[in-house]
């Protein structure tokens, strides 16, 4: 359960902030996220990896719903006639990972910082 508000949190944090803020927003509030729920760094990282994937390939979806030609095929012939799919599945990979290591990061700090001399 702690694991799933963890999850819950981070994504729509990351949902309204990415609104105003750089795309990079998702690392520092899966960070800190991860750092006040006091997690290990297998949990910090699955969690913020999950949270951050889902809005990253939700958000990629329904942007590309709205074009006249999908946006996901066009990216995908950029990057060698990949399908429009897996482009929308490398995005929200690529952002997944940076905030998967934010979150195993974050989950470290709070461990070094409690950590008796």
């Amino acid at each position: 359960m702690k694991s799933l508000s963890l999850i819950v949190t981070i994504a729509v944090l990351t949902f309204v902030l990415s609104h105003f803020l750089p795309w990079w927003i998702c690392g520092i509030v899966s960070f800190v996220a991860c750092y006040l729920w006091k997690t290990n760094g297998f949990v910090g990282f699955t969690a913020s990896l999950l949270a951050v994937f889902m809005v990253w390939y939700g958000k990629a979806f329904f942007t590309n719903q709205n074009f006249d030609t999908p946006m996901s095929s066009l990216l995908g012939a950029l990057l060698g006639n990949v399908s429009g799919g897996a482009s929308l599945f490398l995005t929200g990979l690529v952002g997944g990972i940076a905030a998967g290591l934010a979150g195993w990061l974050g989950g470290w700090t709070r461990k070094l910082s409690t950590q008796k001399q």
